[in-house]
């Protein structure tokens, strides 16, 4: 499950910045989860780990969520973020391309 929050925080991330309604977005999906992760450690994390390797991050946690259903899940929490802050940039759009190009079989 945790796999999922990272790549929301990517997908969030990747016009370069984490816009309040994203963020609350995430925030719902955690509590929905019933996990305990905290957005802003789990960006360290990420930055730490994967430097300014974008596609690597995403391909890594993409790979991570192996479950066909909690691939569907993923994609389509990461449509309506995409759409959290009313606008979807290019960035976005490519991330979401990814997605489906690792996960051919989940996208419907």
């Amino acid at each position: 499950m945790e796999a999922i929050i990272k790549l929301l925080i990517l997908l969030a991330i990747s016009d370069q910045e984490l816009h309040d309604k994203e963020r609350e977005y995430i925030n719902r999906i955690i509590k929905n989860l019933k996990i305990k992760i905290d957005i802003d450690n789990a960006l360290d994390e990420i930055n730490t780990k994967f430097r300014d390797d974008f596609d690597t991050a995403c391909d890594f946690y993409l790979k991570s969520i192996n479950n066909e259903e909690d691939r569907k899940t993923t994609l389509h929490q990461m449509r309506e973020l995409a759409a959290a802050d009313l606008i979807v940039r290019d960035r976005e759009i490519r991330f979401l391309e990814l997605s489906k190009k690792s996960w051919p079989d989940s996208v419907q």
